[in-house]
């Protein structure tokens, strides 16, 4: 079982925070929504003891997040050894041909995603330097749309 620590509102509209032990977090978040509490965080914590002094620092559970910015990292490596393999087959003579790798190279349509893969992940990053506040996510947000529609409307 894992420990969760929670924030959430309850019946009367006050705050809330306490722990529960779940396989999931989901499960946590059923829990919580069964002692008649809508939750607001919950952070995986290490096992809560009495002989050991409560988390100082919790990191918030932000799956779907960091599931982007790992698929956009990875992205970006493989759009790099397209663009590797691609120049190196579009400026050499190979006695072999690696099939698409020469258009993948000169698509305009990989060189956008490639762009904007490198451009979330810089943004997000500045995203979480910053401590993750709304106001730091819109204004990065209007940032990269900005930047991505200025890249778009110069590069064909």
């Amino acid at each position: 079982m894992t420990n969760f620590t929670y924030t959430a509102k309850g019946p009367n509209g006050a705050e809330k925070s306490g722990y529960v032990d779940a396989m999931s977090l989901q499960a946590a978040r059923d829990q919580i929504l069964l002692m008649g509490l809508d939750p607001i965080e919950i952070y995986e914590t290490p096992p809560v003891s009495t002989k050991a002094p409560k988390p100082t620092r919790n990191t918030a559970y932000l799956p779907m997040f960091e599931t982007l910015r790992l698929y956009a990292g990875w992205l970006l490596a493989w759009y790099a050894l397209v663009y590797i393999i691609g120049a190196y087959q579009f400026s050499k003579h190979l006695p072999f041909r690696i099939p698409y790798a020469e258009s993948l190279f000169l698509s305009p349509l990989v060189l956008s995603f490639t762009f904007a893969a490198f451009l979330f992940l810089l943004l997000s990053s500045l995203y979480k330097h910053f401590g993750s506040k709304k106001i730091a996510g819109v204004i990065l947000t209007a940032i990269g749309i900005g930047i991505f529609l200025l890249y778009r409307m110069n590069v064909q």
